[in-house]
């Protein structure tokens, strides 16, 4: 099955997926407020939206991407047709080709020269000399018929969901979405509290065992293996086992300069971690919450104007 995704501008995007988690029952023409149509990065004009609300809707859908142009002056004695922007992976070298061989074949009237000055820095420029005596309007009119200025862009939006391909539309795509942003702040949220749980309990041990350095010290030389050791620091300073084993493993200069401030801040960092991870995962809506603050993060890193406009049909 061929998937076929346009792009859309990250900030419409972000805007519409907010908009959801807070409002679930949105309409898809509710979401289009947020995202009228795919955004190129060609620029262009979207001809009409029957086909973008249709793909909207079902997850399928096509409509036409329009040249941008300008007409004006190209010599002091003629106008011309200036192309500034292309459809979607619509190359300059393509149009000009089409529309010369228009020419030679008599099919397309009116055009006198034409003239590719398109490069990396300035992006498309394609110069389209009109002969006196025709109209540009009519002109231009021809070669959107005629030509790849004017040209079909179909959505096939399917994606992979639960291992499964599906055929979405706006809203279910973003509800797809949303629904993984938040299992990934869950586990994100569950893998840190753990991480912190475990830290606090080593903090915790390092604490009960820095009260008394000397004696522990003197237990770990005075016995005869590591498991003699363990056993001793246990009972003598109601460790548990991860506690003792990690205080043995550390080497006793570092165990000496240990500082009981130090580890006491440590240890009320972790403690307030702790209670604000426990606070997010009890609740839903806080969840939702730092999704939605995540993404204003992200558009707020990445946004970019809209470079595709939206036409009349």
């Amino acid at each position: 099955m061929a998937t076929n995704m346009a792009p859309h501008n990250i900030s419409e995007v972000i805007a519409a997926t907010k908009f959801l988690i807070e409002n679930p029952t949105a309409t898809v023409k509710q979401l289009m407020k947020f995202v009228p149509g795919p955004d190129f990065p060609t620029g262009g004009e979207i001809v009409g939206l029957d086909g973008v609300r249709e793909a909207y809707s079902t997850g399928k859908g096509s409509f036409k991407v329009r040249a941008t142009v300008e007409i004006e002056k190209v010599t002091s004695r003629k106008m011309g047709i200036v192309i500034k922007e292309l459809p979607y992976t619509i190359g300059p070298e393509k149009v000009v080709e089409r529309i010369a061989a228009l020419v030679k074949a008599k099919k397309i009237q009116g055009i006198s020269d034409i003239v590719d000055l398109s490069d990396g820095q300035t992006g498309t420029n394609v110069v389209i000399e009109i002969k006196n005596g025709f109209e540009p309007e009519e002109v231009l009119e021809k070669l959107y018929a005629l030509t790849p200025m004017e040209d079909a862009f179909a959505i096939n939006a399917v994606a992979l969901v639960k291992g499964r391909p599906q055929t979405l539309g706006l809203k279910e795509l973003l509800r797809v979405f949303i629904d993984h942003r938040i299992e990934v702040v869950r586990r994100r949220s569950e893998f840190r509290k753990a991480k912190a749980e475990a830290r606090l309990g080593l903090v915790d041990g390092l604490l009960k065992a820095i009260i008394d350095i000397d004696k522990v010290i003197k237990i770990i030389r005075a016995s005869d293996d590591a498991s003699t050791a363990k056993d001793k620091l246990i009972k003598d300073f109601k460790l548990n086992d991860e506690q003792a084993t990690y205080i043995l493993d550390m080497p006793l200069r570092r165990l000496t300069k240990m500082s009981k401030i130090e580890l006491e801040s440590e240890q009320k960092e972790l403690k307030s971690t702790i209670a604000e991870l426990t606070k997010l995962l009890k609740s839903e809506d806080a969840i939702k919450a730092q999704v939605s603050d995540e993404l204003t993060a992200v558009g707020k890193a990445y946004a970019t104007p809209r470079r595709t406009r939206i036409g009349a049909a």
